[in-house]
């Protein structure tokens, strides 16, 4: 079978052009999670199956826009945002966040969209990929 230059520069293309996509959800390849502090722990998959224990610092890829948690570059969330929690067997942060008004409102985040599992290593899914 014979390829045309373009064929093969559109395949190498797609090749080049699928880990470009961040993809996130975590909690499909890691397990165990945990937080302390702004830290949270996991023991994640690695692309040859091997569970590594793995962390991230949380202010790395979460912010507090008005009293609600999220996903951001370096957004120090911890600042404003207090009595931070798992979920009990899910991937939900929940924390007290102050809002412009002074107030501190409930906010809950699901972190699977904001943090990804990179070759085993915790990582900000907008910066990052799961392989």
């Amino acid at each position: 079978m014979q390829y045309t230059y373009l064929q093969l520069l559109a395949s190498g293309l797609l090749l080049f052009a699928v880990p470009n996509v961040a993809a996130t959800d975590f909690s499909a390849s890691c397990s165990d999670w945990y937080m302390d502090g702004t830290v949270l722990y996991a023991s994640c998959n690695a692309a040859d199956g091997v569970a590594t224990n793995t962390a991230v610092d949380l202010t790395d890829c979460l912010t507090n826009t008005n009293g609600s948690l999220a996903c951001a570059a370096v957004g120090d969330y911890s600042d404003s945002c207090t009595d931070c929690a798992i979920e009990s067997g899910t991937s939900y942060l929940l924390c007290d966040c102050q809002n412009g008004s002074g107030g501190d409102p409930a906010s809950i985040l699901d972190l699977n969209s904001c943090l990804s599992n990179n070759n085993g290593s915790l990582a900000c899914g907008f910066d990052s990929y799961y392989y």
